[in-house]
């Protein structure tokens, strides 16, 4: 299991790859009104939380449009991962129960 530090970490290479293909696209300039991190990067760093430890995230808890900066991006995502380990130490347990 990836400690919260682990976990930001690969949250911020996941960043850094989306940061880098828009630079790569062209479109690295974020207009004023859009959020830093739109909610397709965020779907994206779903998915690498999910290759990383193997729990869901579930799309409920990124915000219509996504994030305003990073920090606040990396910090909602580490406690989405959190909350998602958690459940799943909660139904492993119950398993082991029955």
């Amino acid at each position: 299991m990836l400690s919260d530090a682990e976990l930001a970490t690969a949250i911020n290479a996941e960043l850094d790859d989306i940061a880098s293909e828009a630079i790569m696209r062209g479109d690295d300039k974020t207009p004023a009104w859009q959020p830093e991190i739109d909610s397709h990067a965020v779907l994206r760093v779903c998915l690498r939380i999910e290759e990383e430890i193997g729990v869901t995230i579930s799309e409920d808890c990124v915000p219509v449009g996504g994030f305003p900066d990073r920090a606040v991006c990396v910090a909602v995502m580490v406690a989405e991962a959190k909350k998602a380990m958690a459940k799943t130490k909660d139904v492993d347990a119950e398993v082991e129960v029955i």
